[in-house]
């Protein structure tokens, strides 16, 4: 199974963000206080990850969206944006 691809990220305080783009190997979608939080969000002066690498889904724990199968995402490709104050997964849809 491939992993998903975080296509962009507008997130910009993300340590992980350079341009719009994501650079961890892999985020985490969590089921916290917001809905699909990106767990992966680090807000910190230094920049992080692979600047050679494109970001993709790792985990979901999102079992009530419809792309998530066995908490593994299943879309194309995902987009990560602010909702409600937090870095989440803009792709998210429920069941």
């Amino acid at each position: 199974m491939d992993m998903p691809v975080v296509n962009s990220c507008q997130v910009d305080a993300c340590a992980y963000n350079a341009e719009h783009a994501c650079h961890a190997l892999a985020i985490t979608v969590e089921n916290s206080s917001s809905p699909a939080q990106c767990g992966t969000f680090l807000d910190t002066g230094i920049r992080g990850g692979d600047p050679e690498a494109t970001g993709h889904v790792g985990a979901c724990k999102m079992s009530d969206c419809q792309h998530n199968v066995r908490f593994e995402c299943q879309a194309p490709g995902i987009t990560v944006g602010h909702l409600e104050h937090q870095a989440d997964c803009l792709t998210y849809a429920p069941a």
